[in-house]
């Protein structure tokens, strides 16, 4: 994850604790994230696939 997306996600965890959010809301927090890094992940292999099959 980049720099930027890393500062985007402690802003919602911080203010998911200001607003005194539940567990589950922070489950839910920390699953969202999970899902957006693994579909980066993904992303980034079929890129390197690509990359690799043009040469």
């Amino acid at each position: 994850m980049e720099k930027k997306e890393r500062n985007k996600w402690t802003q919602k965890f911080r203010e998911l604790g200001k607003k005194k959010g539940s567990r589950k809301d922070f489950v839910k927090l920390y699953k969202e994230m999970k899902n957006f890094k693994d579909q980066n992940k993904k992303d980034v292999n079929q890129e390197d696939e690509n990359i690799v099959l043009m040469k």
